[in-house]
This record gives C-alpha cells, sequence and structure tokens, in this order.
C-alpha cells in the first residue's frame, strides 16, 4: 500500500530519546520532503472527497425533484381512481343503465346524441388518462429507483474517501511529530540545515512572506473580499471546513468571494471549471491560484506577488509568495 511505503521509513527514523545523539540531515531533508508529499497527497484526497460530497449533493437534488414529481403524479391519479369510484357508485345505486337511460330519455334527440357522444368521449379520455398516469408513475419510479442507487454509490464513496483522508492525515501527524522530535533533539544543526535551504522550500515549511495584518488598498466589491481573507490570518487549517474558525483551501476562497455575492462550490476543481480564465500577467487581488495536477489546491491573489491560503493540515491561513510552485492556473471569479 502506498501509506504503508510512505509511512514505514518515517517509522525507522531516529528520534529524540532513542540513544542517537545526532540525526542524520539527509534523513531531515526526507522527512520534510516526504512531508510535503503527504501534504500533497492528502489535499488530492480531500479534493476528490469534496467532489463526490458535491456530486451527491447534486444527485440528492434531482432525487427530490423526482419525487415531488412522482407525489404529483400521485395525487392526480388517486383523484382519478376517486372519481372512478364515485362514477361506479353511482351505477350501483343507480342502475348500470342510469346515465344511458337519462340519455335516451331525454326529448331532444339531437340533444341525446350530443350527450351519448361526451359519454364515449369522456370514457375515452378517462381510459386513456388512467393508462397514462399509470405509465407515467412507472417511469417516476423507475427513475427514482436509479437515483437512489446512484445516491447510494456516491455516499458509499465519500465515505471511502474519508477514510482514506483518515490515513493520510494519520500519517502526516505522525511525520510531523517525528520532524518536531527530530528538531528538539538536533535544534541548532536543523536551525542550520533550514537557513541554508532552497528559497521555495522555506516558503512551504514557513510561510513565505511576512505576514502583514494590513489589506492592500482594492477598489470596487473586491475590496470586501480581500479585508475579510486578511481578518482569518491565523486561523487553522481543517479539511472540509468552510468557517468561521477553521478553513481548507475552498472553503476559504467560497467564504472570502461570498462577502461579494458570489457563490463558489467547495471545491478547488470546480471552482476553477466556474471561473474565467487570466493570465499571470492580468492577474488582480481576488483572482484565484490553482495548484497541482489534477487540481487540488486554490489560494487567492493579494496583489504585490502575494496570495494568501488556507494552506494545509498543520498549518493555518497566511500570506505566502504567488509564485510557489505547480500552478496549473488562474480564474476570476465573477468575471
Amino acid at each position: 500500500m502506498l501509506l504503508a511505503a510512505i509511512v514505514l521509513p518515517l517509522a525507522l527514523l531516529p528520534v529524540a530519546g532513542s540513544g542517537v545523539a545526532h540525526a542524520d540531515p539527509t534523513s531531515t531533508a526526507d522527512l520534510n520532503s516526504q512531508l510535503d508529499r503527504l501534504n500533497q497527497q492528502a489535499d488530492q484526497l480531500v479534493e476528490d472527497y469534496l467532489e463526490q460530497s458535491l456530486a451527491l449533493g447534486r444527485t440528492r437534488a434531482k432525487l427530490a425533484a423526482v419525487q415531488r414529481q412522482a407525489q404529483a403524479a400521485q395525487r392526480s391519479y388517486d383523484d382519478l381512481q376517486a372519481r372512478i369510484a364515485a362514477q361506479a357508485t353511482n351505477a350501483y345505486v343507480n342502475g348500470p343503465g342510469s346515465e344511458l337511460a337519462a340519455v335516451l330519455t331525454t326529448g331532444d334527440p339531437s340533444s341525446a346524441v350530443e350527450r351519448m357522444q361526451s359519454l364515449e368521449l369522456l370514457a375515452q379520455q378517462s381510459t386513456e388518462l388512467v393508462t397514462s398516469l399509470k405509465a407515467a408513475r412507472r417511469s417516476l419510479d423507475a427513475s427514482r429507483a436509479v437515483l437512489r442507487s446512484v445516491e447510494a454509490q456516491q455516499a458509499a464513496e465519500v465515505t471511502r474517501l474519508r477514510g482514506k483522508k483518515t490515513e493520510v492525515d494519520r500519517a502526516v501527524d505522525r511525520a510531523e511529530r517525528l520532524l518536531n522530535q527530530m528538531r528538539a533533539a538536533n535544534r541548532a544543526r536543523i536551525a542550520a540545515l533550514n537557513r541554508r535551504a532552497a528559497p521555495s522550500q522555506k516558503a512551504v515549511r514557513t510561510g513565505g512572506l511576512q505576514q502583514s495584518p494590513t489589506p492592500p488598498p482594492v477598489s470596487g466589491s473586491v475590496s470586501a473580499v480581500i479585508r475579510w481573507a486578511y481578518r482569518q490570518l491565523g486561523k487553522p487549517y481543517q479539511w472540509g471546513a468552510s468557517g468561521p474558525d477553521a478553513f481548507d483551501c475552498s472553503g476559504f476562497t467560497m467564504a472570502a468571494w461570498a462577502q461579494a455575492g458570489v457563490g463558489l462550490p467547495h471545491s478547488s476543481r470546480s471552482q476553477y471549471g466556474v471561473t474565467m480564465r487570466v493570465s499571470a500577467g492580468n492577474l488582480k487581488p481576488g483572482d484565484l491560484i490553482f495548484r497541482y495536477s489534477p487540481i487540488s489546491h486554490v489560494s487567492m491573489y493579494v496583489g504585490g506577488g502575494k496570495q494568501i491560503s488556507a494552506t494545509h493540515t498543520g498549518d493555518v491561513v497566511r500570506i505566502q509568495s504567488a509564485s510557489l510552485p505547480n500552478i496549473a492556473g488562474y480564474g476570476r471569479p465573477g468575471g
């Protein structure tokens, strides 16, 4: 299993109190790299989970519409059945030929013909309506059965993905604990190693640029989006969350753009699909930056080469460099 292949080497790394005086810097660098991969793997699973949840919601909405149609058809069918039953009762009480007798005893022959034609037409229409309603109800019942089957399958997939994400979260937690133990035992050497690390790796580990509590000046409706986003700085990442106390990446951008009355789905892939494509050179504050293939992370550009993002497990909403790697594209909400 992939997770076992990733987690097992972590368990074999030296930790504080194990009797090893110093950790191998190469092992520390490997652990950082594995932690990055685990976070990306977790992002992919979260995105799969959110996409499946959206699909499940759409299926349930369709099922509710079909159920409403079936209920309306049932009411019409019951009403017709009541009318037919009333006719049968009338025939039983007054005799099966009472209506025909009333037609034949009329004094006006032309009127009798017209009434006979009306009775025949009414009987024909009643028969056709019963047949049509029965067919409609069978069709609706079949559609409802199909949708319920799809709903069950998608609900099972959501449960499966939730379990997968829990596995990855546990692996990430273990990697972070090991990293903290190694840092505690080798504080001086790890600090020196981190100072020599590549800038892009530092950005991932430390969150990149210094956070500023003051949002940049932005005009128009997007100013409410940016101001709200800055007020969330420091709030924890939590997968599946969209506020007010915690966020995942797409939950954060969804909640941010809701401040301007723009609705976005809770999924980075779906947000990519509903936003207007823009180029890197045309980025404006509020535009979204999508990462990885398939897309599994989204952040929001705030100007000055910076982005704000709900990062990953164990981290918080923070300001980062917008030039972090693995960019898949850019999108403008409401554009």
